[in-house]
């Protein structure tokens, strides 16, 4: 690719957001009187923080623990948080790493013949069933086995009560193993790899074996010009970076409420 792509390339990045506003930001630091220095700190950290190279330097540590192969171990089932949805959407309505989540947790429901447990937010849950449904009919993957919310020794589908966080998607795991009569129960636990550290933190500390299974990774391993441009991408590396140790820190305060 020529320079004249580059230049291209980080000329939109610079004219569209979040880049606008980190010109923004600089011309105010030239032509404003006061708080030359505020305006200026500022454009350069939400330059930084609106690239891929900086967000990737923020999420790696959080991920790069959990991206190896799964760990195969004789376990009591599979538990998949959510992660969002699109209401309205015509079809496949939870969210992009929810997607991810939702069909890596059913590849390994299915592989390993184990129950599926399915925690999250009431509009998640009926996101789940509905793109479960669509997988089904449309793949004929025959996902159809759904227990009877109890723990079976087999390849089956449940799905908690409403749980909003990870506290409560644990707290509501817990009960269906304690149901069936098993105490600490090991788990194969799914959910993106920059959540892995505080969700696994959390199911243990409900009394969890948790072997993690991690997926949606979002950093990546190569590198180009665009790492340096402003992107949304890079903002969004950067905000689940912040989001996780303001998670993290938020969990620790409720354990002890």
């Amino acid at each position: 690719m020529g320079l004249d792509y580059h230049l291209q390339n980080a000329f939109i990045a610079f004219i569209t957001p979040p880049g606008v506003f980190v010109l923004l930001f600089f011309a105010a630091a030239l032509y404003v009187k006061k708080y030359k220095k505020f305006f200026l700190v500022t454009a350069l950290v939400f330059y930084a923080l609106s690239t891929y190279f900086v967000g990737n330097i923020l999420v790696k540590p959080i991920e790069t623990p959990y991206n190896v192969p799964l760990v195969e171990e004789k376990v009591d089932g599979v538990v998949v948080l959510g992660g969002g949805h699109y209401p309205g959407s015509a079809n496949l309505s939870v969210g992009e790493g929810s997607f991810k989540r939702l069909v890596y947790s059913i590849m390994l429901s299915k592989k390993y013949d184990l129950p599926l447990i399915f925690a999250g937010a009431n509009e998640e849950l009926k996101a789940a069933r509905s793109t479960i449904r669509e997988l089904n009919h449309t793949l004929d993957l025959n996902l159809s086995n759904h227990s009877n919310n109890r723990i079976e020794d087999h390849f089956s589908i449940i799905y908690t009560k409403n749980s909003v966080n990870t506290i409560q998607n644990a707290m509501r795991s817990i009960d269906f193993f304690k149901s069936a009569n098993i105490e600490n129960p090991k788990i194969y636990l799914v959910t993106s790899a920059t959540h892995m550290k505080r969700a696994k933190a959390v199911f243990e500390d409900f009394e969890f074996t948790v072997i993690p299974a991690a997926t949606d990774f979002r950093t990546r391993s190569d590198s180009c010009y665009c790492f340096y441009y402003p992107s949304i991408e890079g903002l969004a590396l950067s905000y689940h970076a912040m989001h996780e140790a303001l998670g993290a820190f938020r969990d620790y305060i409720k354990r002890f409420l």
